[in-house]
């Protein structure tokens, strides 16, 4: 019997069961280390992102604190003296678009306040494997007038301090506080006041619940009531009355009809309406133991409201208003108009109509800048004085003439005699 050639056995083919199964747990291991590597991925971006918000955070609470307006304490503004150490929680549940709550703690080094004031801004967080996160961010605040970094922002035409240290935009008759910023009580007799910041002239905060017998003279910190903190700008002016025929635009100095201002803003919703107070005054002048004063008071005190024994009245009488409007993104568009009380609008006799003071103080050929007082406010972006109304009989037209510019304290004032009718 031959034997088997064992060249001419059958070939094996396939795979034995511990080949598949080795085989099997490379691909298993494979797929184990690109699971853990996408969710390692995962981690790493939600990190990522975290990160980048609490950043954010850390800079958007540094940026606060640099963002004062005056140096010394004043109710409703930021100060540099009110940089202290805070903690804030901000949570994903509240509103808050993130899949984490932040935890920001402010340290402040106030050890040389006198020049600088050093902040650790630190932010606290859990990621999705509940490990602990934390960013860091530390910025030296100098103490420096705020005034300083927007003065090459400031128009050549108006000069950014007045006689008294204090920004051109405040109204002369407003009180320095002493803290960096300025009060005006724009009625004697009414319960609001304004408060200015020295530096830009800006309303930081409206005063509600003053006592209705304190003027602007004898205001105190003391004597503000509730303030409540705004980020407006002022639209003031005065109204004259001329019931001469014709009438006259520099001498219109007739007791004054009872009246309100309006100020409709348009081009969008504004956070807030415009605050609008308007108070009947004539010109003095007295004697202090600084000097001699001019000052409007109500056209009905005496000389003990402001605490002097006499004082001449110098015939002046007119309206005093001031508005206080909140803009939108910066920027306010409108119009102002008078609003009669127990007197009518009209072209007859009888009536009145409303004229105001208006020119091309520019040379333009036009009245198309805000400050010219034009018929409509466009984008303000600043504080408006002086934007004057001329109120005569309905029967007469409103008079012409034209602007003379004078320097008041190191302003440049001009005073528009000429006039464009604005009502009805």
């Amino acid at each position: 019997m031959r034997a088997a050639n064992p060249t001419c056995l059958p070939r094996q083919r396939g795979a034995t069961l511990i080949e598949a199964l080795i085989a099997f747990l490379v691909l298993s291991l494979g797929m184990l280390a690109m699971a853990r590597l996408q969710n390692h991925l995962r981690l790493n971006s939600d990190v990522a992102r975290q990160r980048s918000e609490a950043v954010r955070l850390a800079q958007e609470d540094i940026e606060t604190l640099r963002s004062f307006a005056t140096i010394a304490s004043a109710p409703g503004v930021r100060s540099y003296a009110a940089i202290a150490p805070a903690e804030i929680s901000v949570q994903s549940g509240t509103g808050f678009h993130s899949n984490a709550s932040y935890e920001v703690a402010r340290s402040v080094d106030a050890s040389d306040a006198t020049t600088l004031k050093t902040a650790t801004v630190a932010v606290h967080w859990t990621d999705r494997t509940g490990g602990a996160q934390r960013a860091v961010l530390s910025s030296v605040i100098a103490r420096s007038n705020p005034a300083l970094s927007a003065a090459l922002a400031v128009s050549t035409s108006v000069s950014t301090r007045t006689a008294f240290g204090r920004s051109a935009r405040i109204p002369l008759a407003a009180k320095d506080l002493g803290n960096g910023s300025s009060v005006l009580k724009p009625v004697a007799a009414g319960t609001l006041a304004f408060i200015f910041d020295n530096a830009t002239g800006q309303v930081t905060a409206i005063c509600s619940g003053v006592g209705a017998g304190t003027t602007t003279m004898n205001l105190s910190l003391a004597d503000l009531g509730t303030c409540d903190a705004v980020s407006g700008m002022l639209l003031s002016g005065q109204v004259h009355f001329s019931n001469a025929a014709p009438p006259d635009a520099a001498r219109a100095n007739d007791v004054p009809l009872p009246l309100a201002v309006r100020l409709v803003p348009t081009g969008g919703t504004y956070p807030a309406p415009p605050s609008c107070a308007s108070e009947a005054q004539k010109m003095v002048a007295f004697s202090t133991p600084a000097g001699a004063r001019r000052l409007a008071v109500p056209i009905d005190a005496v000389p003990a409201s402001v605490g002097v024994s006499n004082w001449v009245d110098l015939g002046e009488r007119f309206v005093a208003y001031h508005c206080v409007v909140t803009p939108l993104n910066g920027r306010w568009s409108g119009r102002s108009s008078l609003e009669p009380q127990g007197w009518a609008l009209g072209n007859a006799g009888n009536e009145y109509k409303v004229c105001r003071y208006s020119a091309d103080q520019d040379g333009s050929g036009a009245v198309d800048s805000n400050a010219e007082h034009p018929d409509s406010y466009s984008h303000v972006d600043a504080t408006l004085l002086q934007q004057n109304f001329l109120v005569i009989k309905g029967d007469q037209l409103c008079p012409l003439g034209a602007h003379v510019t004078a320097d008041v304290q190191g302003t440049r004032v001009y005073s528009n005699l000429g006039t464009v009718q604005h009502q009805p």
